[in-house]
């Protein structure tokens, strides 16, 4: 399973990837992600304690992630976690094929930055653009996204209530727009806060984990309905390895039915 993260620098996917490690680590329903290496799995454990002590995660950036999946501790999927960074002016061209061939992908944006600063929401929308520009090319696998708003316990509000959606979804209302009516995409929206008190951490995750799983489970059930042309041994290898999650990720969607999605 490929999953993608983009976003401009600075907007916490560090903090992000680490304090979302930590908390599937001992396993949610049953999911549960580990590092395939013992270095990596030390390194964004002690990244996560960081965070949690109000301090930045030490640990330096990886472009790529080995972790696997694994259901009630049993290895069942390897996950190739990609951390894509967005440059201001950035034409995206490098960024297309992985997006095109992602199980997964997450948008991530600053949220106080978003609502203060026109430059930086220019930036996203440019963002959006490469990302609706690689979905056009797509097959027709369903692929969950989901938009990340992170530093949300930064959105001082009087009243105590959380800050409306509208503003934040402006620079993506056109991709929005189009996965709405896309048959195989899902979005959601997660708002999230990584630091001494982490939040919606999980969100992402769980969004991408349970389409991901559910849509090449009704793939692969479509491609060995009886009827149909033989289909390869290892699409049926494939059904046969991954039955198992396909009950267990459709329950995941009871933890999910407070997100908003488009």
């Amino acid at each position: 399973m490929d999953i993608v993260m983009l976003g401009p620098g600075g907007v916490g996917k560090d903090s992000y990837l680490a304090l979302m490690y930590a908390a599937m680590r001992d396993g949610i329903q049953g999911f549960g992600l580990c590092a395939r290496e013992a270095s990596l799995h030390e390194e964004l454990t002690s990244a996560a304690e960081e965070v949690l002590r109000g301090r930045s995660p030490g640990a330096a950036r990886r472009e790529v992630l080995e972790l696997v999946l694994q259901h009630r501790g049993r290895a069942v999927l390897p996950v190739r976690w990609r951390d894509h960074r967005y440059g201001a002016g950035q034409a995206g061209d490098g960024l297309l094929p992985g997006l095109a061939r992602a199980d997964g992908i997450m948008l991530f944006a600053d949220a106080p930055r978003l609502l203060g600063d026109d430059r930086y929401r220019a930036e996203l929308h440019r963002m959006a653009a490469v990302v609706q520009g690689a979905l056009a090319g797509r097959d027709g696998r369903l692929t969950p996204l989901v938009l990340v708003f992170t530093k949300c316990d930064r959105l001082g509000s009087g009243s105590g209530a959380p800050a409306p959606l509208d503003p934040l979804l402006a620079p993506f209302e056109e991709v929005i727009a189009r996965v709405a009516v896309t048959e195989n995409l899902r979005g959601a929206v997660a708002l999230v806060a990584c630091g001494r008190e982490p939040a919606g951490v999980t969100v992402p995750v769980l969004w991408i984990l349970h389409h991901a799983i559910v849509g090449r489970g009704l793939a692969l059930h479509a491609a060995l309905t009886p009827g149909r042309a033989l289909a390869p041994a290892d699409k049926a290898a494939e059904y046969e390895r991954l039955e198992p999650l396909f009950a267990p990720a459709e329950r995941l969607v009871t933890l999910l039915s407070h997100v908003p999605s488009f």
